[in-house]
């Protein structure tokens, strides 16, 4: 079995290494390698030895032309762990997860004389906001949990395993009772820590690394200039969502404009956009040119 490079890439929330939401997890969290590998055993089911967890790691530009940072990194002799996170206050996509995913392989690959990559990729994405990944067809994904990996299938649909590289997205928000209670409790820790007032009860604090991600929080609260900035940062989320709202207005508006114009009754447009008719008439009137 080859070693395992395992690269978590977790989009959880940028203030636990940046501080700069209204999160109260400290940057040093998921730094400590106790919860750090604790985290990676729950999520991926194996077990990492490392000595340190670096943050902010970047890839040789040989490897990647598009720079970029990711929040945490850990490797040992034989895996090679990365975690990135942040909130996902903005359109974050699959591609662009899938890009950290396969310039970490291909980093590995660099380093050989052939193509084989030596260790294990893994990956693990942290997403702590409602989905903005689409599938192919403009979906949005609502699962709490998806899985990528590169091995190749028959046409009968049997795989064949030729490496154990994988991606892991989380969503914290969208579980539910079928996801595994190894990764609802880390998910739930992130979520409470998401909130102005945290319940404790909702954490399972008998998990010994989850106790003392509790405990390191309580330790490192964020200064006086963090908790200023992570506002700063709350206004924004909050001037963001309004403006996505009134684009979806002017984007209703639009469209009824446009089927009014083009002689659909008024009561199939109300009907079709969830209004009285008075209201689509005083669109109407209120847009006419």
């Amino acid at each position: 079995m080859n070693s395992a490079s395992v690269r978590l890439s977790c989009p959880l929330c940028a203030s636990w290494f940046n501080s700069i939401t209204s999160t109260t997890l400290p940057k040093n969290v998921f730094t400590d390698v106790e919860i750090f590998t604790a985290f990676v055993k729950d999520v991926l089911g194996i077990d990492i030895e490392i000595e340190k967890v670096e943050t902010e790691k970047m890839l040789p530009s040989k490897v990647s032309p598009i720079k970029f940072k990711m929040d945490l990194f850990a490797e040992d002799a034989d895996q090679r762990t990365i975690v990135e996170i942040q909130k996902v206050d903005y359109d974050y996509t699959y591609d662009r997860f899938s890009h950290y995913f396969f310039a970490n392989i291909i980093d590995l690959q660099s380093d050989s004389k052939t193509y084989s990559a030596k260790k294990d990729v893994y990956v693990i994405v942290v997403v702590t906001s409602a989905y903005k990944l689409k599938d192919k067809n403009g979906k949005t994904i609502t699962d709490d949990v998806l899985l990528t990996d590169t091995n190749p299938c028959t046409l009968q649909g049997d795989k064949r395993y030729m490496h154990d590289h994988k991606m892991v997205i989380l969503n914290a928000i969208n579980t539910n009772d079928d996801t595994p209670e190894a990764i609802k409790d880390w998910l739930d820790l992130i979520v409470e820590s998401m909130k102005e007032e945290q319940d404790l009860s909702k954490i399972n604090q008998s998990k010994k690394a989850i106790a003392k991600a509790i405990r390191i929080a309580e330790r490192d609260q964020l200064t006086p200039e963090q908790r200023a900035e992570s506002k700063i940062q709350e206004m924004r989320k909050i001037t963001l969502a309004l403006r996505e709202a009134e684009a979806v207005r002017d984007d209703r508006i639009e469209a009824i404009l446009k089927f009014h114009k083009n002689g659909v009754a008024i009561s199939v447009i109300a009907v079709s956009y969830d209004m009285t008719a008075a209201e689509v008439e005083a669109i109407s009137r209120e847009n006419a040119e």
